[in-house]
């Protein structure tokens, strides 16, 4: 029930949903996951062109997989005393370099989760600057890669 109602909230913020009801990937999929539960009251939203090449096939472009992924919350204590001075401004540049700077902030104070695959670009930005101690983000939580 939990789900279904992040779903619809999904749904109704303008999250690109899927009707393919033929498609072999549906049964794991955010966007036909999303797409089932919309309301009738909901008058428009946005939605996969079944006719676009992929959709609906086992390389669908759209497919979003509906398993949970670890993302890391937070970079306040990820920077430690025993780091060379160095290593602190030349990740922050390398990740507002990946985002931008108002993601790191929100990155660092963990208002913005840290998904998986950025995770591990700034875990390579501490060994490509020396660092080669453990990379330990403030907490972690498992949600749906939107």
């Amino acid at each position: 029930m939990k789900d279904q109602e992040l779903f619809i909230r999904q749904a109704k913020s303008g999250y690109t949903v899927c009707f393919a009801e033929g498609c072999p990937l549906r049964e794991h999929c955010l966007r036909w996951m999303v797409g089932s539960v919309m309301p009738d009251s909901v008058g428009t939203y946005r939605c996969v062109n079944l006719k676009s090449d992929g959709v609906a096939t086992q390389h669908c472009l759209q497919y979003r997989d509906s398993q949970k992924v670890r993302f890391a919350k937070g970079m306040l204590h990820t920077f430690t005393d025993a780091m060379p001075r160095c290593v602190e401004p030349a990740v922050r540049m390398g990740v507002i370099r990946c985002a931008n700077r108002t993601y790191y902030f929100e990155y660092r104070n963990g208002k913005r989760l840290i998904p998986p695959a950025l995770q591990e670009t700034i875990r390579a930005l501490f060994r490509d600057n020396g660092w080669t101690g453990d990379i330990a983000f403030d907490s972690y939580v498992e949600d749906y890669n939107w």
